[in-house]
């Protein structure tokens, strides 16, 4: 016959009628009826809430729960968690929560905030957390007989803040990657590398129909699962693997995925996939931004090259001379200097070196208009100086030309003489064939648009067989270093070259004072006087 105080708290909802089904007397705890008084109360408490509640009695702590706690116990657990000991139905964590029962058994009442406990609760291995607090159930006697626990799973709340963290430490690692593609992936694969929720085994890009694996891929990646992913643009799943299609903004009709591993401890729910797709969003932008940046550069690389056509060419071909550019810029031919050698009436050679402040794109822009009307201007006057007094006129009308520095020279071998004029640029040298270099200091005057006076004109004799060379302040400057120094030493080159041909004073010159590169666009002319 069943107490009327058991028939009382057992009266509503499933957990009821599942604790009116179990066999109390066949537990530590006896018949209901003779339940002492307490452990009356705490049950009549426990079934009469609908937040989860566990009542533990007896040296077994035998388990008497509710709705609210039943779902805490997965698909196994119950019902025969009903009636047994706690230590055994949570055998897998009772080493992280056996500290907290011997506080209250110690009458010392406990409060934890999202423990992490890996369960076994629904046929596998589960990563939970819990919020609790158990406190001490005293008999009539006053002596602790049981606990209280009063729970709430914390899982959902935890593993979201864990992946919202894990979304925001990956786009500010993906943002610092910068426009390089293997850099995006490259940090993808090593935020999620080991991850509780997923870990990146894959990325794939190309054009549509022609993917190719540039991270991984896992050995046991599906083709066909990846083929579904790429034609329905859906997240496919094989097991504990998606394959989640990247949603590239259209960049020359490229596509991609990635495939991730789901970590072991969690399911593979929504929620996951949903943050599979917020990873892949994530990634798709950045690798974005580097697709667009590669079409960027070589849009760059094809103006450059148009550029370069169209200023520097047709290329110095003539017997006794060799040029050479090197830009500061990787990845675009020209910059903001420039030269030029063009043929003049009576066998006389017109030779132009300039530099202009800056160097990239723009300043090739400048430096090509620069050049072309320098050449304009010495076919037109026949002398330096009144060409660069020209340059001058036009250089104030170009925004960016201010302060450029140019050498204009023109070379008369059968009067034997260089003529020449410096807006502020560094010294022209001449390689004799004696083995002496003279430095062609005279004629100096000003960057473009300072002065307004005429510029000067200076003139060297020069012989067949000697060796004008010119160079922009790229080959000469230097951390660390003075001008003098670096004239020396372009001087001692020089010396070592005597009688090489043109190409290999411009290749040695090149390659004994810049071994490492330079930071300045670099231009130099190596003419030859011919007898």
């Amino acid at each position: 016959m069943r107490s009327p105080w058991f028939l009382r708290a057992t009266a509503r909802g499933a957990m009821g009628a599942a604790v009116r089904s179990v066999d109390w007397a066949a537990t530590p705890l006896g018949p209901p009826a003779a339940w002492p008084l307490p452990l009356r109360a705490a049950v009549e408490l426990c079934l009469g809430t609908e937040f989860p509640v566990l009542v533990t009695w007896g040296p077994e702590l035998t388990m008497i729960y509710n709705d609210g706690y039943r779902e805490m116990l997965g698909t196994d657990k119950h019902p025969g968690a009903l009636g047994s000991p706690l230590a055994a139905v949570w055998a897998e964590v009772w080493d992280a929560i056996e500290p907290s029962v011997r506080e209250v058994e110690a009458w010392r009442p406990t409060w934890v905030v999202d423990q992490r406990l890996v369960m076994h609760r629904s046929g596998f291995d589960e990563e939970t957390f819990f919020t609790y607090s158990y406190s001490p159930l005293l008999d009539v006697d006053g002596q602790v007989r049981g606990l209280l626990d009063i729970a709430t799973e914390s899982t959902a709340q935890v593993v979201e803040r864990r992946r919202v963290g894990q979304l925001s430490l990956l786009q500010s690692r993906l943002q610092a990657a910068g426009p390089d593609v293997g850099a995006v992936v490259a940090a993808a694969a090593a935020t999620l590398a080991d991850g509780p929720d997923l870990t990146l085994v894959g990325a794939a890009l190309g054009p549509r129909g022609g993917l190719r694996w540039v991270h991984g891929p896992a050995d046991d990646l599906d083709a066909a699962l990846v083929e579904r992913a790429t034609r329905t643009a859906t997240v496919q799943q094989a097991g504990r693997l998606l394959v989640v299609p990247l949603p590239l903004v259209a960049i020359d009709d490229r596509e991609g995925l990635l495939a991730l591993r789901a970590g072991a401890l969690r399911p593979v729910d929504d929620q996951l996939r949903t943050f599979a797709r917020l990873v892949a969003d994530a990634v798709a932008g950045a690798l974005t931004g580097a697709l667009r940046h590669e079409r960027e550069v070589g849009m760059l690389e094809r103006v450059s090259d148009v550029l370069q056509r169209a200023m520097l060419e047709p290329p110095v071909d003539r017997p006794g001379v060799a040029t050479r550019y090197v830009p500061a810029t990787r990845g675009l031919a020209v910059g903001g200097d420039w030269y030029d050698v063009a043929d003049l009436p009576g066998g006389r050679t017109g030779i132009v070196v300039g530099d202009l402040v800056g160097h990239g794109l723009e300043s090739a822009s400048r430096m090509g208009q620069l050049r072309s009307a320098a050449r304009a201007l010495l076919l037109r006057t026949d002398a330096p100086a009144p060409a660069v007094d020209g340059l001058d006129a036009f250089a104030r009308t170009l925004p960016g030309a201010e302060y450029a520095t140019v050498h204009c020279g023109v070379l008369d071998p059968a009067a034997g003489t260089y003529t020449y004029t410096s807006a502020g640029h560094p010294p022209a040298a001449v390689l004799r064939t004696d083995g002496t270099v003279t430095w062609l200091t005279g004629a100096r005057g000003t960057p473009l648009t300072v002065a307004r006076e005429p510029r000067p004109h200076d003139v060297v004799a020069v012989a067949a067989g000697d060796v004008v060379v010119l160079c922009t302040d790229g080959l000469l400057e230097r951390r660390g270093s003075d001008l003098r120094s670096r004239l020396a030493a372009l001087e001692r080159l020089l010396v070592g070259l005597v009688g090489a041909d043109p190409d290999a004073i411009a290749d040695g010159v090149l390659a004994g004072m810049t071994p490492e590169g330079s930071l300045d666009d670099t231009a130099v002319v190596v003419h030859r006087v011919q007898g």
